[in-house]
């Protein structure tokens, strides 16, 4: 009986995002020991399994709820790292907006300790604003690491980063349980949550 359970944990996605969250350590140590070249490529590397694993999840129908925790909790460990390495690695070029660039990181730690504090868990909503925001900040990261820093695309990065931390604190206020792949507000406006 609990055979079912196990088939839906050790799917596709589910590994994929599992060697994502166990890779963190080993990313983590190769930007602290300051190695930029192998931990950009690793990284970009894991940027791609971050988008394969959602996409297998939808195609072959192997979507499930841990596997929407799953996902989060290696999307925040792996922006975390993100931030961590960016610091560690370009804080130079990054000194001319670091306030702001704290205040991103801060609008990510606040959303999940939000999420912790009344849901025990943190936050899989999945929204579409999310996504698309997540895509332009890996772009900021992988143009930073290649050509260097760029103002203007910093700027709408910070603006997008913004505007998907007030959509998720809207959504993360008004529920009274945890939900996974939420459209985003211009979809659930009209929804009542209960």
């Amino acid at each position: 009986m609990n055979k079912p359970v196990k088939k839906q944990f050790l799917n596709i996605p589910n590994i994929i995002s599992l060697y994502r969250l166990l890779s963190v350590p080993v990313l983590f140590y190769i930007a602290w020991k300051g190695n930029e070249k192998l931990f950009f490529y690793w990284f970009l590397f894991n940027i791609f399994t971050d988008a394969l694993d959602g996409f297998i999840a939808r195609k072959l129908n192997m979507q499930t709820k841990i596997g929407a925790k799953l996902d989060s909790l290696a999307d925040f460990a792996m922006y975390l790292l993100a931030m961590f390495a960016m610091l560690q690695l370009k804080y130079n070029e990054l000194q001319p907006v670091i306030f702001s660039f704290y205040l991103i990181i801060g609008y990510y730690l606040f959303i999940d300790i939000f999420a912790l504090i009344k849901f025990k868990e943190v936050s899989s909503l999945h929204l579409y604003f999310s996504k698309v925001n997540g895509i332009i900040q890996s772009i900021f990261f992988v143009l930073l690491f290649t050509i260097g820093f760029n103002k203007q695309f910093y700027w709408f990065m910070f603006v997008l980063s913004s505007f998907s931390f007030i959509e998720n604190m809207y959504f993360l206020i008004r529920m009274d349980r945890m939900r996974s792949d939420l459209k985003g507000i211009f979809w659930q406006m009209r929804k009542k949550f209960t």
